[in-house]
């Protein structure tokens, strides 16, 4: 292969491609929200009398931009605060994998004929066996059980989910590793870094994890970002075990608003035309008086924030093909 040909490989990997421009877009969208959602209370200053007189499930005006929620409370401030629900909890869980995952992956792979890569590679394999999120379900749940006011300790089983999310993937970021490690440690520049005297540790750390690797790591925490989302979110929704209420969650909104489907549904349905016009009125009605907007709110958002981040995980996977 020629220094020309090389290069130009080389360019078109470092192109950005639609898939990694709503990638990217999508992280730096998020990475805004957690931070506006750093200034914003979206739980109201009134009290539970006056509260109840706010407008339930009221649709967009100029002083609720995305309607209310079935409290009559502001939807897109809740939307913005959920956010914070599982940013910082993801990325703990993402960081929780990568200490472990990389340096045991590592270690089994560079030194696969040892004893103590064997144990490291049956303590993968363990891992792996185990029903993974049925055990998160089951300690979470133990952990919810066993405190007096679950809600007071909402940030830690927030973070305590992200640790177990971490540590059941595990297995598939280490098992990635140790293959990727095993590959390399046969090649010609390991044993002529190896000839002039470089060290085990310096050719591991710096010329297979950092200048091979990284963009593997990179692919698997993106997905693991991606999954602990859609964990979080889900037990939101069914209540007992991820966010509870007032505390927003794009999960826990969802299910707060879910019997306004129905409603839409209906308003929708009684629309008198066929037409595109009449499609449009019912339409109009179920955003206004059905809160459409409750529901379709907190699902695209976590549509969209999945699909971003495995477009990031895409987009690191085309950087790490040779």
């Amino acid at each position: 292969m020629t220094l020309s040909s090389l290069w130009t490989q080389r360019h078109r990997q470092d192109q950005m491609g639609p898939v990694s421009v709503f990638g990217f877009g999508v992280l730096i969208g998020l990475v805004g929200l957690r931070i506006a959602a750093m200034f914003v209370d979206s739980s109201p200053r009134l009290g539970l009398q006056d509260e109840q007189l706010l407008p339930a499930m009221a649709g967009p005006s100029w002083d609720h931009l995305l309607g209310t929620d079935q409290l009559g409370r502001d939807l897109l401030l809740r939307m913005v605060d959920a956010v914070e629900a599982f940013f910082l909890p993801g990325l703990f869980a993402c960081l929780v994998a990568a200490l472990i995952a990389v340096p045991t992956g590592a270690i089994a792979g560079y030194w696969e004929g040892s004893k103590g890569a064997a144990v490291l590679r049956g303590l993968l394999t363990m891992i792996s066996a185990w029903p993974r999120l049925v055990l998160v379900v089951v300690v979470v749940a133990i952990f919810t059980g066993s405190v007096r006011d679950p809600a007071a300790w909402a940030e830690v089983r927030l973070y305590l989910l992200g640790g177990l999310v971490g540590l059941s993937y595990i297995p598939q970021l280490g098992g990635a590793v140790s293959e990727r490690v095993q590959h390399f440690r046969r090649e010609q520049f390991v044993e002529a870094a190896r000839a002039h005297g470089l060290s085990d540790r310096r050719i591991l750390l710096w010329h297979i994890l950092w200048a091979n690797c990284r963009h593997l790591v990179l692919r698997h925490t993106c997905t693991l970002f991606g999954a602990f989302i859609l964990v979080e979110t889900s037990l939101s929704y069914l209540g007992d075990y991820g966010v509870p209420p007032p505390r927003p969650s794009w999960g826990n909104i969802l299910a707060g608003v879910r019997h306004s489907v129905v409603h839409s549904r209906s308003l929708m349905a009684s629309s008198d035309s066929w037409s595109p016009a009449g499609l449009w009125g019912g339409v109009e009605q179920a955003i206004q008086h059905g809160g459409l907007l409750g529901v379709l709110a907190p699902t695209i958002a976590i549509a969209v924030s999945i699909a971003g981040v495995l477009a990031l995980a895409e987009h690191y996977a085309r950087r790490d093909r040779p």
